[in-house]
């Protein structure tokens, strides 16, 4: 995994893909941010290896890169 700074938001993300997986409006049901926002962050953890989009689908999981 690359580096990267984790804010609050992500630390929620990924405590709930901890659990399975999940797309952003559901993750955004689950937590205080908006949809819009945590597709944003979604798309930086993906880019810092973090997390997958699966088959660009919108739904996510925790990746397999253990870098």
């Amino acid at each position: 995994m690359s580096e990267i700074s984790l804010n609050e938001a992500d630390e929620a993300v990924l405590s709930y893909l901890e659990e399975g997986r999940g797309t952003a409006a559901f993750l955004s049901k689950k937590t205080r941010w908006s949809r819009e926002y945590l597709t944003q962050r979604l798309i930086r953890l993906e880019e810092h290896d973090v997390v997958e989009n699966l088959e660009d689908t919108g739904l996510y999981e925790l990746s397999n890169d253990t870098d």
